[in-house]
């Protein structure tokens, strides 16, 4: 991993965070999503995400930069589920071609470190169930379709 940056963004940031987010989820999300789903969901929606979490006190964020590209992102706060509550991984995110440069742990070590948390991830996502396993995350039996793109999510605790 090169010399990367962190930093928690401001609201001049949420476009790029959405647009990087958008390549993402091309990248990575592919046969795991409805492809009219990704299809049809593009930066313009993500932005007036991104801006209300930025402007929002629910989660903490944090960007990696590899000079002044986005590289990564990372998103927790508190989080409850019926009778679970506690602290939730809400998003974590590389670049394709930051995979397996230890980006994904550092992010993870910088959000929520070692603490019990809960997270979501979608069934049908191998390569993201192996990482959180190596992190001590199970899942936990709980599952549900997502309510944007209609695929199925578990729930991993630890």
């Amino acid at each position: 991993m090169r010399d990367l940056t962190f930093r928690t963004p401001d609201l001049d940031d949420s476009r790029a965070i959405a647009e990087f987010q958008t390549v993402c989820w091309r990248e990575a999300y592919v046969g795991v999503v409805p492809q009219i789903y990704l299809d049809s969901t593009g930066p313009d929606e993500r932005q007036r995400r991104w801006a209300d979490r930025i402007l929002g006190s629910e989660r903490d964020i944090v960007v990696a930069e590899d000079g002044d590209r986005i590289v990564g992102v990372v998103s927790w706060g508190d989080g409850s589920w019926l009778d679970i509550s506690g602290l939730e991984l809400k998003s974590l995110y590389v670049s394709a071609d930051q995979r397996g440069s230890g980006l994904a742990d550092t992010l993870l070590q910088r959000s929520i470190g070692g603490a019990s948390a809960f997270l979501w991830v979608y069934e049908a996502n191998p390569r993201a169930h192996a990482f959180y396993r190596r992190h001590g995350f199970a899942p936990n039996g709980i599952s549900e379709p997502d309510p944007d793109s209609g695929a199925t999510v578990i729930m991993m605790q630890r």
